[in-house]
């Protein structure tokens, strides 16, 4: 029984205790409900005074007070919270980023924005928490717990609002954290009115989902031009993964801090960080297999298919597995970058050796998305006080390799424009050549032709060309109705004996002369013909028959008014002479075919040299 008032005793007193702390915390609760002015000015000295305008923000830092391990709404009289400064991670106050706590801070805000709607932005912090205002709930992220199964985490940019009643107000932010990595309130928030915390979030995420749509264009740009590049030009293979490259470094960006994507989709945390991680593989899968298709030296087959399979199993462990797990197996496989990065400065040293042409811009580039890499990974590890650098730094380098592609595509296409244009200059001229030529081969050919129908020594048509035209005529003729065809030979008188007193070669001057004659006596439409020796046909169509023997008698009597010399002719005449046969062929007088009127001519002629010569006979 003793033993039993005993217990009862401590229990009472304990229960005394209690409604003593109890009434102690709710009259300071109480002070500080009914009489905040006195309270702050008790607190003056850890009150922040913060100081932003209509159109700007301010940053949410100064001095506040940590109590570990204690989850509260409003400050504590009874505790004694650590004083620290934000932003800080759990580690930096107790040595260990798997913690949790409140940070408590006492705030003044400038007069004129008393009634006002104020906004709270607090970018994506590492773990979970959630914030009170002067005791009441504000906004959380996640569910605060003291241990990691009791905690649900989260990562995302919020936004909170209220409406300043006083320009004091007290805010308690629970946070709780159980990676080995990140905790607390590392990233810094800002204070301002409601409409310009809005705008700077909206400009950020703006510009955020405005570089990536345009990495994310420039990725299909370079997809498609290396496709329609066709595969068998030179790189096309290197450029399509590159395509492929860009695009998800554009998703990498979207999903990776600040979290652009939390501001238009619902998908669920596990699941975002999960694509974040997925996109980060895959962007640095085709970016190495862009460095080893564009040069195998740059990157080893070993290398490369020893980071290929570190990737792959990476991949499959975050589909799978929880952030705890495959974040860490990330940070574990990450080593290997050193040999990849080794491989490249080896595989461009020997390119420097070789004095092989390379990319200045691109190599800048590479090196300065490595050098923002490795600060990413370092800043991971708490290395480094730094912020991440790897959205602007891919976001430049597709713009950097966007800009030299572009240069380089509008070099080649105005070389190509000016070959073109040379090559429409050179095929003008070869036309203008060609058809010159053609024209020079048309005359020379025009000339041959009529070489070839003209007698060389006389100059009038030869027998051939006298074939083909009088059997041309002469079926002309046949088909006409009252047509006419006049066929005349002519024969020089006594030429034989002309040639062996004057000699060939004045015997030749004598034909020219009297080709001459003939062709001035006779009509453009007739056709004179040396039809062999001495003997000469003129072909007469659609000239009446008694026209035609004026014109044969015209022609006898220009090469008697000639007074060509002829003294060795056999006869009384010492002037050279022709005779002359003449055949008509008119619907009165028919002849069967060519030769029949040739053979009339002939006779005729015949006939007027046995005659006296130096006449006409005609049919």
């Amino acid at each position: 029984m003793r033993y039993l008032h005993n217990a009862i005793r401590i229990f009472q007193g304990l229960l005394l205790l209690s409604c003593i702390i109890l009434l102690g915390q709710t009259s300071v609760f109480a002070q500080y409900e009914s009489a905040p002015a006195s309270f702050y000015e008790k607190y003056s000295d850890s009150i922040n005074t913060l100081s932003f305008t209509e159109n700007d923000s301010t940053q949410l830092q100064g001095q506040w007070l940590f109590y570990q391990k204690h989850f509260l709404k409003q400050p504590s009289s009874i505790l004694t919270g650590k004083t620290v400064f934000l932003p800080a991670s759990f580690k930096e106050l107790t040595g260990s980023n798997e913690n949790y706590g409140t940070f408590v801070g006492y705030f003044k805000i400038p007069k004129e924005f008393v009634g006002r709607r104020i906004g709270i932005k607090i970018p994506n912090q590492y773990g979970a928490y959630r914030v009170y205002l002067n005791g009441d709930f504000l906004i959380r992220l996640g569910e605060v717990g003291k241990n990691a199964e009791s905690q649900v985490t989260e990562n995302a940019p919020k936004i909170a609002y209220f409406i300043a009643e006083k320009e004091y107000f007290t805010l308690a932010i629970q946070a709780s954290s159980f990676s080995s990595l990140h905790g607390g309130l590392e990233n810094p928030m800002r204070i301002g009115i409601a409409k310009t915390i809005n705008r700077q979030f909206q400009q950020l995420m703006m510009s955020i989902a405005v570089v990536c749509g345009g990495v994310l264009g420039i990725g299909f740009f370079t997809i498609l031009f290396s496709l329609f590049r066709g595969s068998k030009q030179r790189n096309s293979k290197s450029i399509f993964v590159f395509g492929i490259f860009i695009i998800f470094l554009a998703l990498h960006n979207f999903f990776s801090a600040p979290y652009a994507y939390t501001t238009v989709t619902e998908i669920d945390w596990l699941w975002g960080t999960r694509l974040e991680y997925l996109f980060t593989y895959l962007t640095i899968l085709f970016f190495i297999s862009y460095i080893h298709f564009l040069n195998a030296r740059y990157l080893h087959r070993l290398n490369y298919q020893i980071a290929m399979l570190l990737l792959a199993l990476n991949i499959g462990v975050t589909l799978i597995a929880r952030p705890e797990i495959f974040e860490r197996l990330a940070l574990y496989c990450s080593v290997f970058s050193l040999s990849v990065l080794a491989n490249f400065i080896y595989g461009f040293y020997q390119t420097l050796k070789l004095k092989e042409p390379y990319s200045l811009l691109n190599l800048c580039a590479v090196i300065f998305l490595c050098v923002t890499f490795l600060n990413d990974f370092l800043l991971l590890l708490n290395w480094v006080d730094s912020v991440n650098l790897s959205f602007i730094s891919s976001s430049l380098y597709a713009l950097l390799i966007m800009f030299q592609q572009s240069r380089n595509y509008a070099y080649q296409t105005f070389h190509t424009e000016q070959l073109n244009n040379n090559l429409m200059e050179l095929n003008r001229l070869l036309d203008q050549k060609v058809k010159s030529r053609t024209e020079q081969l048309h005359e020379l050919n025009a000339k041959l032709e009529h070489q070839v129908k003209v007698d060389a020594l006389t100059g009038a048509y030869n027998r051939r060309a006298l074939n083909d035209e009088i059997q041309e005529r002469f079926s002309e003729t046949k088909h006409q109705q009252h047509g006419t065809l006049i066929f005349a030979m002519l024969d020089v008188d006594y030429f034989k004996n002309y040639n062996d007193y004057y000699g060939h070669l004045k015997g030749d001057e004598i034909l020219k002369q009297l080709v001459q004659i003939i062709a001035k006596s006779l009509p453009p439409s007739a056709f004179l013909a040396r039809y062999g020796g001495e003997e000469f046909a003129i072909v007469l169509q659609n000239v009446p028959l008694q026209v035609s023997v004026d014109l044969m008698d015209a022609v006898m009597d220009a090469i008697r008014q000639a007074q060509l010399e002829h003294c060795k002719r056999g006869d009384q005449k010492n002037i050279v002479t022709v005779s002359m046969g003449m055949a008509c062929m008119d619907r009165n007088q028919t002849y069967a075919d060519i030769h029949a009127l040739m053979r009339t001519a002939d006779e005729k002629l015949y006939e007027a040299k046995q005659s006296g010569r130096d006449q006409l006979k005609a049919a």
